[in-house]
């Protein structure tokens, strides 16, 4: 398969099944965002629908090499030179068919979509047909495979399929055509209904370690002290440590908007220095700890924040959700914020830091530490739960304040 970085256990399950010959038809990539699920299903297909695949011994495979495997193992990899290998580099493959909520503008012809979810226009559009008179759609899931080497479609961000888009799913499911395989990317594989994921292989990937986030930045251009950061702020996810750094293109190929049309990479890329972002949240928070501010412009810092990461964010993708958007940002932030705790509880245990946040604080008490993080991990929840965003904001940095003040 194609060199998918640091996720050995899940190339490992996914060459055995090519292996053996035997492949489930359909598959859910479960795991954090940018950590590669959509690169390997990109390589499953691929892989799956080469003209000439190659076999070779894992020992013998270079980057390819998959370590969760015996080095006797023979691999199953693309040609990449083929016509079909070509053809998927260049998104335009006839058996390979890429579905996203972004699609929603070539199934809703009125135009009032903002494409926050993935509709069930799409996935009939897409997958299942319709077969009602008004409104005749012809099911690619049941088409002859072109090429003669079955079907492949990859739903990504499967986990915002909307219920009646999961029940169309779900009926397709239950006899599924022959060669014809699904495989669904997500963060959140709860929010797919019970009866999908009980028919689905399911595959988990990990957060990335950060020493290979940490190479990938510096073979971008990164500094040793920029990469070491990103990579622990991004919590083992490339494609957003990538994002921040800024790069022109992301660690995954473009993902296809439809097959033989202009293609755009998915990941949202604030271009704004996250730098600059840990370095006022975390003099905020020295402040906050020394008792030199109130906590109400530490609540305005994060949501000026998280709305210039929306602002940004909705330049990459203008069918998201403005509010979900700045809720992301909110949760981003949020972690900055966990991340500078956590430096002072390793202080105050005297743990190494290897890539500390900026500040002039060593260290807090065990006890007040353990109540700010609750109280982060509390707003989280409340962040989720759709709780108004300044409020929610206020009454944290409060409540922070208010357990700092406390230690005396």
């Amino acid at each position: 398969m194609l060199h998918i970085l640091g996720q050995p256990r899940a190339l490992a399950h996914l060459q055995r099944a090519v292996h053996s010959g035997r492949l489930a038809s359909t598959w859910i990539f479960a795991g954090p965002p940018g950590v590669g699920k959509f690169n390997a299903a990109l390589a499953m297909a691929k892989t799956c629908l080469c003209d000439h695949p190659i076999s070779t011994s894992n020992c013998q495979a270079g980057v390819s090499r998959v370590p969760a495997l015996p080095d006797d193992f023979i691999l199953t990899l693309p040609c990449n030179t083929c016509e079909s290998c070509i053809a998927i580099e260049h998104s335009n493959h006839p058996d390979l068919h890429v579905v996203s909520r972004q699609l929603i503008r070539y199934h809703d012809k009125s135009g009032k979509s903002k494409g926050t979810t993935l509709s069930i226009d799409v996935i009939r559009g897409e997958i299942t047909g319709n077969a009602s008179e008004e409104h005749r759609v012809e099911a690619k899931l049941y088409k002859r495979s072109q090429r003669n080497r079955g079907k492949w479609f990859i739903i990504d961000e499967a986990d915002l399929m909307e219920f009646p888009a999961q029940n169309s799913l779900l009926k397709a499911l239950e006899e599924p055509p022959p060669a014809s395989y699904l495989m669904m990317i997500t963060a959140s594989p709860g929010e797919l209904l019970s009866t999908i994921r009980s028919r689905s292989q399911i595959v988990l990937f990990s957060a990335l370690p950060e020493a290979v986030v940490v190479t990938v930045l510096k073979q971008r251009g990164a500094t040793s002290e920029q990469a070491g950061l990103l990579a622990r702020l991004s919590g083992g996810s490339l494609g957003r440590a990538l994002a921040w750094f800024d790069q022109e293109e992301t660690v995954a190929p473009a993902r296809p908007t439809k097959v033989g049309t202009a293609t755009k990479t998915k990941a949202a890329k604030p271009s704004a220095d996250v730098f600059t972002w840990v370095q006022q949240i975390t003099a905020g928070l020295d402040n906050l700890a020394n008792g030199r501010c109130v906590s109400m412009e530490l609540a305005a810092t994060i949501q000026s924040q998280a709305e210039e990461y929306a602002q940004r964010s909705l330049k990459q993708d203008p069918l998201a959700s403005k509010d979900r958007a700045i809720r992301d940002g909110v949760a981003v932030m949020l972690g900055f914020i966990a991340a500078w705790f956590d430096d002072r509880l390793r202080n105050r245990v005297g743990s190494a830091v290897s890539i500390p946040l900026p500040s002039t604080v060593h260290a807090l008490p065990e006890s007040v530490i353990a109540e700010c993080l609750r109280i982060g991990r509390k707003a989280e929840a409340q962040l989720d739960a759709n709780a108004h965003v300044g409020l929610l904001l206020a009454t944290t940095t409060t409540a922070w304040e208010q357990a700092m003040a406390a230690r005396g």
